[in-house]
């Protein structure tokens, strides 16, 4: 990521929403609603979309619904068998990220026919919505107790986010950065589980690594969407936050997935 506020509001989201989860599933709602406010504030202006309030609307409200859902949906906690995962948390998200659908729809057609840009924006408000949906994964895993596996890969996307500002020379660098960026987000968990303090609960090290690598490849691949060198249409302060921002959304579901498919 060599975008410095792109990257510093990446570091910054991920080591909140993973302090968030080792604190309990209501300072991870907190986070994670506050995760979702930013991303759709910036997100149609990454779009250069017009009608910005209402897809700023469709991108909120269908965050802050994903986050709500998933920290009140009965049945789901520690302890449950294997059998839980059929429907698990996994179903308040993809409800909430079907109705934003919709709505992103919707405020196409309210605009009517003939008004610039109605494809490129509807496509990107879908993507929106499922990005920004995806911070709710930082809530499901904090309602699992699964706070050590969340520092852990908050860690490894914050280091694999600052290590994309390293300035290496030559066509090469990028490689070198992206190169550096994974290794990190791998190491950390390593790094940190001898210094785990029990009393925090286990930190299991091979879905931390596993989960560490896939948020830094994620982190490494949005660092790749950002403009640079001034080439492109230039990237706003509010676009640069929400795209920092949306990969650490996004890595929280795919925790998820780790955590409840891995064995632990």
């Amino acid at each position: 990521m060599k975008h410095p506020l792109l990257a510093a509001a990446a570091a910054i989201t991920a080591v909140l929403v993973g302090a968030a989860c080792l604190g309990g599933p209501w300072f991870s709602v907190a986070i994670a609603a506050v995760l979702v406010i930013v991303a759709a504030l910036g997100w149609p202006q990454l779009l250069g979309a017009p009608a910005r309030k209402s897809l700023t609307a469709v991108l909120g409200v269908s965050g802050l619904a994903a986050v709500g859902a998933v920290s009140l949906w009965p049945g789901q906690g520690p302890g449950e068998g294997p059998t839980a995962f059929g429907a698990s948390l996994i179903e308040p998200i993809a409800v909430c990220v079907a109705l934003g659908v919709v709505a992103a729809f919707m405020v196409q057609l309210f605009r009517g026919s003939g008004s610039p840009q109605r494809l490129e924006s509807t496509a990107g408000t879908i993507t929106g919505v499922a990005v920004i949906c995806a911070g709710a994964g930082w809530v499901a895993l904090a309602r699992f107790d699964a706070g050590p596996l969340a520092v852990s890969v908050g860690l490894s996307l914050a280091l694999a986010a600052l290590a994309g500002l390293v300035p290496f020379p030559g066509r090469s660098g990028r490689g070198l950065a992206a190169g550096l960026s994974l290794v990190l987000a791998g190491v950390v968990p390593v790094v940190l589980e001898p210094l785990w303090p029990a009393s925090w609960g286990a930190l299991p090290l091979p879905a931390a690594v596993v989960a560490g690598l896939l948020g830094g490849l994620v982190l490494v691949l949005t660092g790749r969407t950002a403009p640079d060198r001034g080439l492109g249409r230039p990237l706003g302060r509010r676009a640069a936050v929400a795209l920092g921002v949306a990969p650490v959304a996004v890595v929280g579901l795919l925790t998820y997935f780790v955590f409840r498919i891995m064995p632990v």
